[in-house]
């Protein structure tokens, strides 16, 4: 990007001829330079970008060699930062590649020479694919000042095109605002998915380069008028004129830079009106990082091709296998989670057949795709339905000699929305099954009961349950006659929706819901679906329920079932509206603890957390304007002493309902009179830790509190609803204490391992308000405390 050029033309094109519809909505890209950090420029850090202004950000630049490659990304941990920040806020990160070049002439720049040599261009593919593995980018923006032939620009840009395509990403480029200045040499632009034309002259120059662009036949919506920031020349009135002609002749606003105080953001995002929302939160590689288990390794004196170079995030970096046709690699994501796709970048030594399975133990693989005749090294498979915390990559046909070698491995999804295997257990982790029954098939009764006071499994005869992780059990297949029991409490009189889950396998096979020996649901028929591996979700609405214990059952009228999960909701106007909504925050500390878990439904394993900072908030769009009344705030340690909570219709004016000033963590619950509102956010403004803001779930209500959910739980003594636990120091070192608040004679503390094993009980005195743990010897770690029905997380250090 020209950092301060000057460009006139000696009369006004007018723009006459060409019409131009208004677009739903526009676009703000804006360039953030790489060598601003720590500095003088106005905003020198990713922490001061306003990321509510912008759609788009473009680190600029990285530099290639003439011969295609590329060296490190200068100041790499500002770019992790700023991914991280705009992924949270649903903004697009690409990074920039050239630029001005130190005002190079257009025949000197490294693309000239890359442009005629195809192993060059290949490598420029390469390291650039290489790069938004490596920092989570969403795309490419070619900086290329100027093309000096057609040729030489589409085949460097196709092929970038292509690549960047193939791999889900975008692909912009910042290009010259007119035929004078090179701009016919920007020859096929359709691979484009923004143009962002540097038009940093004034009113003149500006209308005759939307006429130019429009002439060469891009669309509206993909043109982005430039703006510059980088000179007091470039004033607040020219900034609004300037946003006038994108609202009628562009998609949006291109600003070279960010970073300087001259520019006027708030004049153009005012002017522009309705800005694009970034949509769906980038998705993300639940591979990246993450332990693998292979087969075997191919021995080789020169390379190093062990198993963790397939989720390394290099494409430089391979695993490859031994020389047979029936190899394998998984991958442990570290929890069970629903997976939609799995992406496989191979090498030359490919596979020409081979299976993708799932498994949520490693013992029991569920085969969910199967590839024959591949003859490609990228294997894209979206689409995917399955369930579980290993996914394998079986080979069944080597397409050379040699083995099966993978560059990377890549899954994604998201996490259950519903607990699999029948019952939501109080703390995250497994519990082996086998330990608590009676010695395996045959038995009429597996009673989990000494590890899991929430519930059991009965059946008439034996049905194999499964040892699984992170928060249930799989429930084999089941037989005609054969049934599963939960002793659940209802905490309110009221209707329910019952909610299970059944495979398709089961298609127009037949079950039904007794409570109390009644039959609630009558028959109720699985729908066909397509693929034996897809899950299938019924809904069954219950008659009016007294409050109390009840016994549910789950009878099977026909056999070859897989019951997967099953969950009680109580119908009632006051449900939590935020739950699954988007949700957006000021920052992240890690992509481990994104803003969506913020509304997830789990308040005890997943949790956003902000940058290490004050004034840091996190905001959840309900979908629609309503009467919001009452938000409930779920905290983990690191919460804030001091708060707000805000509402607002548009994002941009904000309204505070309720101030906090004295905030103790744990569950806050705050009311003020109804507002109506889309909007909802919680501004922290003072920490309470040296960490940031931690919130394990942000409730949001729009009238009286929930009425309650009927777990899949035995009951929980009532003395104890007004239990709470907190811990301290957290971390710990070699002391725990643990305050307890309304503890009776009959209270069990426990304390559970972060995979599940109980490693510590005591029964508390209910005249004691804390406890003394001595953890000296323990393994260094998180842990959950356990007091009723009260959670609490402490990392052992």
């Amino acid at each position: 990007m020209q950092r301060i050029k000057q460009l006139f033309l000696a009369g006004l094109l007018m723009l006459s001829g060409a019409s131009f519809a208004q677009v739903s909505c526009y676009n703000i890209v804006g360039y953030y330079p790489s060598w601003v950090e720590g500095g003088d420029a106005y905003i020198n850090s990713p922490s001061k970008v306003d990321y509510t202004k912008y759609t788009h950000i473009c680190y600029a630049f990285v530099i290639p060699g003439t011969d295609g490659n590329i060296g490190s990304v200068d100041n790499g941990a500002v770019l992790t930062d700023l991914v991280n920040r705009c992924h949270a806020n649903n903004v697009k990160i690409l990074l920039s590649v050239g630029g001005w070049l130190d005002g190079r002439s257009p025949g000197n720049t490294p693309f000239e020479q890359i442009s005629t040599n195809p192993t060059a261009i290949n490598n420029l593919s390469n390291a650039l694919a290489n790069l938004i593995t490596r920092y989570n980018l969403d795309g490419i923006d070619l900086d290329w000042e100027y093309p000096t032939s057609k040729t030489r620009w589409n085949a460097v840009a196709t092929v970038l095109g292509n690549r960047f395509h193939g791999m889900g990403k975008l692909f912009t480029a910042a290009v010259s605002e007119s035929a004078n200045n090179n701009g016919d040499n920007y020859d096929n632009v359709s691979m484009l998915d923004l143009v962002n034309i540097m038009c940093y002259g004034g009113d003149q120059l500006a209308s005759s380069a939307m006429a130019y662009w429009t002439a060469r036949g891009v669309p509206q919506s993909k043109r982005m008028l430039g703006v510059p920031f980088y000179s007091a020349d470039n004033n607040t009135p020219e900034h609004i004129r300037k946003a006038n002609l994108a609202k009628s002749t562009a998609g949006g606003i291109m600003i070279w830079d960010i970073a300087t105080e001259f520019g006027d953001i708030n004049a153009i995002y005012n002017t522009l009106g309705n800005v694009c929302n970034g949509g769906t939160p980038v998705p993300q590689n639940l591979a990246s990082g993450k332990q693998v288990t292979v087969s075997s390794t191919e021995v080789n004196t020169t390379q190093n091709l062990v198993a963790a170079n397939a989720t390394d995030g290099n494409y430089g970096t391979r695993w490859s296998s031994g020389f047979t046709d029936d190899e394998w690699l998984y991958v442990d994501l570290g929890a069970n989670y629903d997976i939609n796709r799995v992406k496989i970048t191979w090498e030359a030594a490919y596979a020409t057949a081979y299976d993708v399975e799932i498994s949520t133990s490693t013992g029991n693989w569920v085969k969910v795709k199967s590839v024959s005749g591949n003859t490609t090294l990228v294997n894209d498979l979206t689409g995917l339905t399955g369930y579980g915390r290993y996914v394998r990559i079986h080979g069944l046909s080597r397409a050379t000699t040699y083995g099966y070698s993978i560059f990377e491995l890549e899954v994604y999804g998201a996490a259950a929305q519903a607990p699999h295997g029948g019952t939501a257990w109080a703390i995250p982790g497994k519990i082996e099954a086998e330990n608590y029954d009676d010695g395996g098939e045959g038995v009429a009764y597996h009673d989990l009961t000494a590890t899991n006071t929430q519930g059991q499994y009965r059946t008439t005869e034996g049905v194999d349950i499964e040892s699984a992780t992170e928060g249930g059990y799989n429930v084999g297949t089941i037989q005609t006659g054969e049934w599963l029991e939960y002793t659940v409490n209802v905490a309110q009189a009221g209707v329910y929706t019952l909610q299970a889950r059944v495979a398709a396998i089961a298609a127009g096979k037949t079950f039904h819901v007794e409570l109390n020996g009644q039959n609630i649901s009558g028959t109720i028929t699985v729908p066909n679906t397509v693929g034996w591996q897809t899950w299938a979700t019924v809904n069954v609405t219950t008659p009016a329920l007294t409050a109390g214990q009840k016994v549910l059952r789950v009878v099977f009228d026909s056999n070859e079932f897989n019951f997967n999960w099953i969950n009680f909701v109580q119908q009632s106007q006051s449900n939590n509206i935020a739950i699954n909504k988007t949700v957006w925050a000021s920052s992240v500390e890690t992509p481990d603890f994104p803003a969506a878990y913020a509304v997830d439904g789990n308040a005890t394993t997943t949790r956003w957390s902000s940058g290490y900072t004050d004034n840091e908030w996190l905001a959840v769009d309900l979908g629609a304007a309503q009467n919001v009344s009452r938000v409930v705030v779920k905290w983990e340690t690191a919460f804030a002493t001091s708060y707000t909570i805000e509402t607002s219709n548009d994002t941009v004016n904000w309204t505070v309902q309720r101030t906090v000033t004295t905030g103790v963590g744990g569950t806050e619950d705050l009311t003020f009179p109804a507002v109506n509102a889309r909007y909802v956010r919680v501004h922290g403004l003072k920490r309470s830790t040296p960490y940031g803001f931690s919130i394990w779930e942000f409730e949001v209500y729009a009238d009286a509190p929930a009425a309650g959910r009927l777990a899949m739980a035995a009951p929980v003594k009532s003395i104890e609803n007004s239990l709470s636990v907190n811990v301290s120091p957290n971390p710990a070192t070699n002391i725990m204490n643990v305050q307890l608040k309304g503890a009776t004679q009959s209270s069990l503390l426990k304390v559970y391992n972060i995979s599940g094993k109980e490693v510590y009980q005591t029964r508390v005195n209910g005249n004691v308000n804390q406890v003394q743990v001595d953890i000296s010897n323990w393994p260094k770690g998180i842990y959950i405390i356990s007091v009723g029905n009260s959670l609490k997380k402490v990392v052992v250090e």
